[in-house]
């Protein structure tokens, strides 16, 4: 077949996996029976972390560059690409995710132009109260992201990787921990659908669809697949502790309220919720007296 009738099909294709799938396998996130107390719950149950409605994070797809882009699409990496933003459960299944922002943006600037950041920074999202853990002072439900995710009141991020005392390491390991989950997720999609781990010789707005029909499929694949789903964790893999590189520079600073919630989080994780395994993850150092 003819290039151009091959990328009609897949274009259809791509499509037609969309529509009729989007509706099921994408939830409105705004809409009062989406559960996230559900996901809160998985995420304490798989992880050890309370209180948590999803792990976010982006991954670039690589994209042959447009013509007449200039460096829209160049990226931190040294290549062209679009960003596919995604938010998973504590079973590595996107809640939310967001294809197409251009690859020279930061992950705090896709969230703040993604359908998800639009909601999320207007309050329409359905976040629970707040609710003590194990008799503490009311919490808030959170989203957790890396260092180049703003620190806000229902969005944690590790604290910066330097002049870290003990409490902060391990905050910084159950954090990294819970993350996993978006990591995972990523990985499982691009290991199924290889073509995520080229660089897409399409229009953006094609290579969008092809994203979307993967996250998807994903979704679809995992729901009716319950054995690839119980051996995402190993708690004596060293990996796990894995910080990425400290942009907390390129991030406003966090107000007042939002340092006093990570802590109130450290310090439940340090005694309240402590973890026998994470003394020895976290790497802990030694400290005089």
């Amino acid at each position: 077949m003819g290039a151009s009738t091959v990328r009609d099909i897949l274009y259809e294709t791509c499509n037609v996996i969309w529509d009729e799938l989007k509706a099921t396998e994408l939830p409105e996130l705004t809409s009062d029976s989406f559960k996230f107390k559900e996901i809160a719950m998985g995420f304490a149950q798989r992880w050890n972390f309370p209180h948590v409605l999803g792990a976010i994070d982006s991954k670039h797809i690589k994209v042959k560059c447009p013509p007449n882009s200039g460096s829209t699409y160049f990226d931190n990496k040294q290549t062209f690409s679009i960003v596919l933003q995604g938010i998973c459960d504590a079973q590595s299944n996107f809640i939310a995710f967001d294809v197409g922002d251009f690859g020279r943006h930061s992950d705090g600037g896709v969230l703040e132009h993604s359908a998800f950041g639009r909601a999320f920074y207007s309050n329409n999202l359905p976040i629970p109260p707040d609710e003590s853990i194990c008799g503490s002072d009311p919490l808030p439900y959170v989203f957790l992201g890396d260092e180049a995710h703003p620190l806000l009141r229902n969005m944690m991020r590790p604290f910066p990787r330097r002049g870290l005392d003990n409490v902060q390491r391990i905050y910084n390991y159950r954090h990294s921990r819970a993350r996993r989950s978006i990591k995972c997720a990523f990985g499982i999609m691009a290991a199924k659908w290889s073509v995520l781990k080229t660089t897409l010789n399409m229009k953006p707005e094609t290579a969008v669809k092809v994203v979307l029909s993967c996250c998807a499929l994903h979704n679809f694949v995992r729901k009716r697949d319950e054995d690839e789903n119980s051996d995402l964790i190993d708690d004596n893999d060293n990996s796990l502790f894995q910080m990425e590189a400290d942009t907390s520079a390129t991030i406003g600073r966090p107000g007042q309220q939002a340092l006093d919630i990570r802590n109130e989080f450290a310090e439940l994780f340090l005694f309240t919720l402590s973890v026998p395994w994470q003394f020895d993850r976290a790497q802990l150092v030694e400290t005089d007296g």
